[in-house]
């Protein structure tokens, strides 16, 4: 019964689930599928698989999570060798609207890379790539994914193309471009500045490696949302100072 208050409990438990290693990830899959069957496909809304969590046992466990909504794939890079990731049909059939992840457990390296080719990317609002090289030569697709609003990239002043990120701004319908960045801040701001990618939207944060208490605590939502009160402190800031402009502008006028 779904008033059982063993059931309720449960439900809570499993609504947000860290799976650090391979041993956890597999026992959490051996109770899924033993005790938790008809839990599963409604229970687990927020989910981080990290560390040396295989892709295979990562796949099953997408499948028997059906209705998760918030994932971190921040498991170890595998060498697909061409072969399809077992993680494309769990992923593209999961009802995602935030995903953070390498794409490199999806595609191999190749400047040929495009995320709208995969449905799940199309679904999501926020999404978090780990791979550095994003934006040296390619977007990867991303200026296609048109229901995104909230962007995390890597930002490097050697490498990364002011082109391909005008390109974004152009294209996407973004409230948010955070960039993590592993140089100094101000390095990186005046990078921007001299490129003309001056928006609003575009957060600066340091690079740090993925913080499994972030998710724990936050739904790995404190990212967006820090980035979310930056980018409002900064339009309230605007808006205020169009408004004693007009205002001057207004008493000029009639005087």
């Amino acid at each position: 019964m779904e008033t059982h208050p063993c059931y309720r409990m449960e439900r809570l438990l499993y609504r947000k689930v860290v799976l650090s290693n391979e041993i956890t990830a597999s026992h959490f899959l051996s109770s899924m599928r033993l005790r938790l069957s008809n839990l599963s496909e409604g229970v687990v809304q927020s989910l981080c698989i990290e560390g040396d969590v295989l892709l295979n046992t990562a796949a099953n466990i997408l499948s028997l999570c059906g209705s998760t909504k918030n994932l971190a794939l921040w498991i170890t890079p595998s060498n697909l060798a061409g072969e399809p990731s077992p993680l494309l049909h769990p992923l593209n059939v999961l009802p995602l609207t935030s995903l953070s992840l390498s794409i490199s457990h999806i595609f191999d390296h190749t400047p040929l890379i495009s995320l709208s080719t995969v449905s799940v990317f199309s679904k999501l609002t926020h999404l978090e790539i780990l791979n550095g090289w994003v934006l040296w030569s390619s977007t990867v697709g991303l200026e296609h994914l048109q229901q995104l609003t909230h962007l995390c990239l890597h930002v490097h002043t050697k490498r990364t193309k002011p082109t391909l990120v005008m390109s974004l701004l152009r294209n996407l319908r973004l409230q948010i471009l955070v960039f993590r960045a592993s140089e100094d801040l101000k390095t990186v701001q005046s990078f921007l500045e001299c490129s003309d990618l001056i928006d609003p939207c575009i957060v600066l944060v340091n690079y740090a490696p993925v913080n499994l208490n972030d998710f724990r605590s936050d739904d790995i939502t404190s990212l967006w949302q820090n980035a979310e009160q930056i980018v409002k402190r900064r339009r309230a800031t605007e808006q205020g100072k169009s408004l004693q402009v007009s205002q001057h502008c207004f008493t000029t006028d009639m005087s």
